[in-house]
Parts: C-alpha cells; structure tokens; sequence
C-alpha cells in the first residue's frame, strides 16, 4: 500500500501531464482511456460474479430461486447448505461451492477500515444482489466492455504514437507503459488490505462466542468493542469451553461484566459516525500543498443546489440518488440510482454495475472510485465534501463528470 499507490499515482500524473502538453490536441480522449481495459482484482470479481449468473441461468429452478427468494435467506442457505425450497438439493451444493470459491478469492476485499464491518466472506448479500441484477439480464457483459476498452485503448495508442517523432514516441511509450503497469497494481493492493480479516474475524468471533458463555458480554460481535487489555484479563481469568456452563459469573451480576462498556461504546461509535469527517489527516497547509491535488476536497459549506468536487469520469446523468452509509445498505441500491457514499473501496464495485454515476465525499481523480467509474463508463464527481449530508435517497440529481458537478433537482 505505502509503496504501491504513491508509485501509481505518480505515474499517472506523468503521464497525463506529457500526454496534455505534448501529445493531445483539441478533440483527443482524455489521459484516462490509455488506462482503461486492464485486469485488477475488483474487475476480476465483477466477472466472476457476471459467470456465476451465466450458470446459474442454466437452470431455470436454481434460477427462479436465486431472483424470488430474499438475499438474507439466500445467503442463510449459503452459509448453513440447506437448498431453498424447489431447487434440487445436488444442484444447490454445485452452486453453492461455486459461490464459495468466488468468495475464497474474492471475499476478504473491505468496506471500510472498521474492523468490526463484515466482509463480503462473513455477509455475502451485496454479492448476491449482484448475481441477481445479472440474473435479470441488467448491466452490461464485463467481459465484452473489457475487450471493448481494450481495443479503443491499442487504437488509440497507435493513433497516438503516429503523430509523434521518435524521441516524444519513445517517451510517450515509456510513460504509458509505466502507468498501465501500476494502475491495476494499486487495484490489487488496495483489494488485498484485507487479505486476512476473513480469518480473523472467525477467530474473534469465537473467543466472542467464549466471552458470552463466560457472561463476560452478550453477544459474540461485542469482542469488537472491547480492549487488548479487557480481553487478556479476562482469557487469563479462565474462559468456558465451547458449550460448557458459564465459568466467570459475577456474584449477583445481572447482566454480563462488560455489557454496559459495550453498549457506551457503541452509542459513542453512532455518534461520531455522523461527524463530517476530514478530507485528509493530518489537517495542515504542508499536507494540503503535497497531496491536495490527488484528494481534492469541496467545501464543507456549500450551499444551493449545485454541489460541486472533482470531475473524474465523464459524462452526464440524472437520475434518483441512492445515499449507502455502508455494506448494511448496499440491499437498498436500484438499478440506474446515482451512487452517493463518503467513499468506495474495491469491495463497493459490484455496486458499480447498477449505478448510473457516482458522487461522493471523499476521492479524487486517483481514487478508486475514479478508476472504476471510468472502467463501467458512468460519470464520477469526487471530493465534493458534502454530498452525502446534502442529499437524499429519492431526490434527484444531475451529475456531470466534466464539470465536476451535481445539480440536485426540487420537488
């Protein structure tokens, strides 16, 4: 990550900046579509989820359950085998271990740096929410626009290089190639953050189980909420073993030793996650100067109807804005809504098959949303600050990724 991004970012900016002053001319695509049409870990898992529907269709039972039985009970059976009902139970296991592999690959990407939000591999429904929109024959075929943006991009390149004398070819050959290296690099790198959360999150999850028998919490998730040191006092006290009577039992206690710290915690969490958080720590002039211009900010005081950040894929778009906090909303998402979220990691880009564009807080033209949005062709306006407090799930927005602007439209 340390290494990774600020290589990648630096190699965009090489790029775009000789691409602008020495190649482009008036009519040319942007810098952004010689990088379009690579392979990263978020595309790789967008198609696996597209062929998964693909086989699923196959089978018009395993299909009709797929699209009619709520996500949450299909991802109980998921987790626990059991085929819904009407599906044969052999082809529910094939189906089932398929899903399984995608997330054994693909199921460790996070939504976030809280440790206590569940990846794809602990709650599955965004991916099958995705499988379903797929189902239905919405979205486009990724790996056609792949191959697609995959020829523009070597036309382009050809097109490019022709104009050129050597040494501005030779150049020009040398930048690209550089940053078509580390673009789907950073992809991999940021999609790997979790790498081993799937794992630890067990592991948490049954000494949390521990915890309850030991009436030391309530519920299993409530380990998340406690402290290195709680949690070394009490495996040194003693914990009961999985299914034996409670082994740490306060006398007279009524509730468990450490339920009210938990649920403190908690109702702190809840408050501060409604704070406007900054663009960038530290917040001073040094930071601003150096990484500024790859996480441009908005004002966090905007007023009217125009809500304005970094234009980082083009393209014009109204549409209902649909307004994601995080993973536990992602059920909520139409097709055709307009994204609206603080930020996107890699484990957000199924949902970027749905959106018609996307706005958000945090980000810029290096970010991930950026890339992504690009890749599914659909308008990105970044860093606007804002956007998540100023609109609404329903309301209707104007997004247009060249002015970097989205225009929110009264009843």
């Amino acid at each position: 990550m340390q290494s990774i991004i600020p290589l990648a970012a630096m190699s965009e900016i090489s790029f775009r900046t000789f691409y602008g002053r020495a190649v482009r001319r008036h009519g040319d695509p942007p810098a952004q579509a010689f990088l379009l049409g690579f392979d990263s870990e978020p595309i790789r898992a967008d198609k696996s989820l597209y062929d998964l529907a693909g086989w699923a269709r196959s089978d018009p039972a395993l299909a009709a359950a797929l699209l009619e039985r709520p996500t949450a009970e299909l991802a109980g059976c998921q987790r626990t085998g059991a085929a819904p009902e009407g599906v044969d139970d052999v082809l529910w296991q094939e189906w089932r271990l398929a899903f399984k592999e995608h997330l054994d690959l693909y199921g460790h990407a996070v939504y976030n740096l809280d440790f206590a939000t569940p990846v794809p591999a602990d709650d599955p429904s965004a991916q099958l929410e995705t499988v379903k929109f797929y189902l239905r024959g919405q979205g486009t075929d990724p790996h056609e626009r792949q191959r697609q943006l995959t020829e523009r991009r070597e036309e382009l390149t050809r097109e490019m290089a022709a104009r050129l004398g050597p040494r501005r070819r030779a150049l020009f050959h040398r930048l690209l190639k550089w940053a078509q290296e580390t673009a789907p690099a950073r992809e991999d790198a940021l999609a790997d953050v979790g790498l081993a959360w799937p794992l630890m999150r067990r592991m948490l999850l049954e000494l949390g189980r521990r915890l309850v028998d030991s009436h030391v919490v309530a519920a299993p998730d409530d380990v998340f909420w406690l402290r290195h040191q709680e949690l070394r006092s009490a495996v040194e006290f003693g914990l009961a073993e999985p299914g034996a009577p409670a082994a740490v039992v306060i006398a007279g206690a009524a509730r468990p030793v450490r339920a009210a710290a938990v649920e403190d915690r908690r109702m702190l969490w809840r408050g501060q996650a409604k704070a406007n958080a900054p663009q960038m720590l530290p917040e001073s002039k040094w930071m601003e100067r150096s990484f500024g211009s790859w996480m441009p900010a908005g004002s966090q005081h905007q007023a009217g109807d125009v809500i304005k950040g970094a234009g980082a894929s083009s393209g014009k778009v109204t549409a209902p804005a649909r307004v994601l906090r995080g993973p536990g909303d992602f059920g909520q998402m139409r097709p055709g809504e307009v994204l609206v979220a603080r930020i996107t990691t890699p484990a957000w880009t199924p949902l970027f098959a749905m959106a018609s564009a996307v706005v958000t807080d945090v980000g810029g033209p290096l970010s991930h949303s950026s890339i992504v949005a690009r890749e599914y062709g659909i308008p990105a306006v970044l860093g606007t600050g804002v956007a998540t407090q100023r609109l609404s799930s329903g309301q209707r927005i104007a997004v247009d990724g060249d002015a970097g602007t989205g225009t929110m439209e009264r009843p």
